[in-house]
């Protein structure tokens, strides 16, 4: 497999697993809800589904704008990139320890996001922007996985393949809203089902986050597409 794919599987894959986190997970079927001002015993499929797509394109719009910017930063410190590289397979690797819970990072506990309070029912575009919003935090949850998505694409030191690997980040984490928006009502309840597991998600989620650190570290991540 080429390794631009494998590195666009990894980010896919990222995104999955912030949706999954334990701290997103429990909030999503109120908060789609919410911001369309449609209860869940009510369900309107059309409705909520577009108030979902539309968060999704909003988080999809910044992060993009955040990869490109990575990749463009990586080609600006190209001479020092590998520095970086092993410096971030460090700091995602402890990253990492810290979402499995065997180490604690206390600057990762505090919430670091913009408040936008749009009210239910608010409309599309403040869906739109309520996404826009939530890409600028949710430290606890996003910001580990988010950093080391970022790091692979400051690492490839252009800003397109870095604004496509934050593209395909924003594929993995949005495409789970927006089943949940097509089918809230039931799916609203297997989730409350799935947040029991999220002591697994975070130990899944963690070994990748290690996994990832130790390629970026020793340079091998590059190579995978040739497994």
């Amino acid at each position: 497999m080429d390794p631009d794919k494998v590195n666009l599987l990894v980010a896919v894959s990222a995104g999955l697993l912030s949706f999954l986190s334990p701290c997103i997970l429990p909030i999503i079927p109120a908060f789609i809800g919410y911001l369309s001002g449609v209860s869940l015993e009510e369900g309107n499929r059309k409705k909520v589904f577009f108030h979902a797509l539309f968060f999704v394109m909003g988080f999809s719009f910044a992060f993009t704008l955040m990869g490109a910017s990575a990749g463009a930063l990586g080609q600006v410190l190209r001479e020092i990139l590998p520095f970086i590289q092993k410096a971030g397979g460090i700091l995602i690797i402890l990253f990492g320890l810290h979402i499995m819970g065997l180490l604690k990072i206390p600057a990762l506990y505090q919430e670091k996001k913009l408040h936008f309070n749009p009210g239910p029912g608010a409309g599309y575009g403040a869906s739109f922007l309520a996404g826009v919003v939530f890409s600028t935090g949710w430290t606890p949850c996003v910001g580990p996985i988010l950093a080391a998505i970022l790091l692979m694409a400051g690492n490839s030191a252009t800003a397109w393949r870095g604004a496509l690997l934050l593209a395909a980040y924003s594929l993995g984490l949005g495409i789970p809203f927006l089943v949940v928006g097509a089918a809230f009502l039931p799916l609203s309840r297997l989730l409350r089902q799935a947040i029991r597991h999220g002591k697994f998600v975070s130990w899944v989620t963690g070994l990748f986050l290690i996994a990832l650190g130790f390629l970026l570290f020793t340079d091998k991540l590059k190579f995978l597409g040739g497994i």
